[in-house]
């Protein structure tokens, strides 16, 4: 989801990377490097449980990408989640409760006219989506980072630069820029038990892009033990994040592949820790439509 040598094991453990972060915010506050600015990332996005904000996404689709919009509650600790779509179809709800074979609520806000219940996994709610409803918030782009952190160990250092700064939503970013020349595309063979989202899991990887570059594959489910497919060795050869200096969040994400732009977030109107009452995640809920 990390240090030189001095202080390398300090990254097997999440108490101390973040008792790292702290002293080395003591001493580097006026000009920290991009490695530094991740890190800090890293620990304060841990910390948050409770979240509300608007998203905008764009996502490369059978070679198109596709826009959508919503607005977006979330509760870390028990996952929690409410969503409702604001473009392109307005008022489509999702609430999705994290337990065992527990599915997702979805109003779509047209035909069938009924709510229906859908696994979160399962293609229908998968369809024109790169990721799924639990992942929400900013974990998913943390533990992807954190993998290639560890990974690449102290080479991590020369594949992140800070490129500037800029302005997002009235709060000042650094523009920090990732690039891996150790992106590849290599052979990978399944094993009793992996689909691939396990496989995408266990590398942190696009499930999406494992997809793509398999056209053979139908579904995520559509591997056997033995099958030989090809998938990238890592999530992105290239990626690009504002981070907000005040609040340490990831608020742009921009991701490339190796023809271009694979999948780009915005977060906007970023409420941390509001107050979400339980009543919230529930369908019955005055401001919701189920």
């Amino acid at each position: 989801m990390i240090y030189k040598n001095h202080v390398g094991k300090i990254r097997k453990s999440g108490f101390l990377t973040l008792v790292f972060f702290l002293i080395s915010g003591v001493s580097s506050t006026d000009n920290p490097s991009a490695y530094e600015i991740a890190n800090r990332m890293f620990a304060r996005t841990k910390d948050i449980n409770t979240l509300i904000y608007d998203i905008k996404k764009l996502e490369l689709i059978n070679g198109k990408m596709v826009e959508q919009h919503s607005y977006v509650k979330l509760n870390r600790n028990p996952y929690k989640v409410y969503t409702m779509q604001t473009f392109p179809k307005m008022g489509v709800e999702v609430l999705y409760i994290a337990g065992p074979k527990n599915k997702a609520l979805i109003n779509p806000n047209g035909f069938p006219w009924i709510n229906i219940r859908l696994d979160p996994y399962g293609r229908i709610m998968r369809k024109g989506q790169h990721h799924t409803i639990l992942d929400s918030g900013f974990d998913l782009v943390v533990s992807i980072l954190e993998f290639l952190f560890n990974k690449y160990d102290e080479k991590i250092e020369t594949m992140i630069e800070i490129k500037g700064t800029t302005q997002w939503e009235g709060y000042s970013c650094w523009v920090l820029e990732f690039n891996n020349p150790y992106f590849e595309h290599i052979k990978y063979t399944v094993k009793e038990g992996e689909s691939i989202l396990t496989i995408a899991d266990k590398f942190k990887l696009s499930e999406y892009m494992i997809l793509e570059i398999n056209k053979n594959l139908d579904d995520y489910d559509d591997v056997h033990p033995g099958q030989v497919i090809e998938i990238p060795n890592d999530y992105s050869p290239r990626m690009i994040l504002y981070i907000d200096k005040g609040r340490l969040l990831p608020v742009v994400m921009k991701v490339y592949d190796k023809q271009g732009l694979f999948e780009h977030y915005e977060y906007t109107n970023i409420l941390l820790e509001p107050d979400l009452k339980p009543e919230e995640f529930i369908q019955d809920y005055k401001e919701y439509k189920f």
